[in-house]
């Protein structure tokens, strides 16, 4: 079980990022992409990945043990 939450988190967590990279390139670069309408559509989609992988990824990470402190306190 605890394999697969792992491969979750990553997963979660690399579409957080993929999404937080295209925000910033459709905000800085938006002139990159000749004939491209609706930038703005485009920017709330990726907010909705990155706002919908955050969550899951909240959730999933309930289901990891917990780490037990090396010092013994």
């Amino acid at each position: 079980m605890i394999n697969r939450v792992k491969s979750l988190v990553k997963k979660y967590e690399s579409k957080i990022i993929e999404a937080d990279e295209n925000i910033k390139l459709l905000l800085n670069n938006a002139g990159i992409i000749p004939n491209h309408t609706d930038i703005n559509k485009d920017i709330d989609r990726w907010l909705e990945v990155k706002s919908s992988n955050f969550g899951k990824l909240q959730h999933i990470a309930s289901y990891l043990p917990k780490e037990e402190k090396k010092d013994g306190k």
